[in-house]
């Protein structure tokens, strides 16, 4: 008869019993709808829907949004917060992002700096998928 002990916590990943603290992972596709956000200097710019997919490996702190066809890259924390400083997207344009990620999903604001006018886009983002996980507050 073979008989086999286990000591927690050190050996429970090697008899099964535990698997290690929960890394951030954030990746995946959002279907993201946009509004403009009042009291721009741009008269009537358009915005519209758009999926946003984020590329993110879990544990590491950069990430990368592409959303409408454009790339932005930027930093996340463990707690799921995000920014991405600006970003030259055509001629003239510069976009910086900030947002918070969630279980299922993320909100941010996107500002839009165009030559002589600035305006905000407030983007709120559902995960299609699994949902996001966060490390556990019991590991630093």
């Amino acid at each position: 008869m073979r008989v086999v002990l286990c000591i927690l916590p050190a050996a429970a990943l090697a008899c099964g019993g535990m698997s290690g603290p929960a890394q951030l992972s954030v990746g995946g596709t959002y279907e993201t709808t946009v509004n403009l956000v009042p009291g721009g200097s741009c008269s009537s710019p358009t915005v519209a829907n758009n999926p946003t997919v984020v590329a993110h490996s879990p544990g590491a702190m950069s990430l990368t949004l592409t959303h409408a066809g454009n790339t932005y890259s930027g930093t996340v924390t463990t707690a799921g917060a995000f920014t991405v400083p600006a970003t030259s997207v055509g001629g003239g344009t510069q976009v910086s992002i900030a947002g918070q990620f969630s279980s299922n999903g993320f909100t941010a604001t996107t500002h839009v700096q165009q030559t002589g006018c600035a305006y905000d886009v407030s983007w709120v983002g559902a995960k299609q998928g699994p949902p996001n996980t966060y490390p556990d507050p019991m590991y630093p």
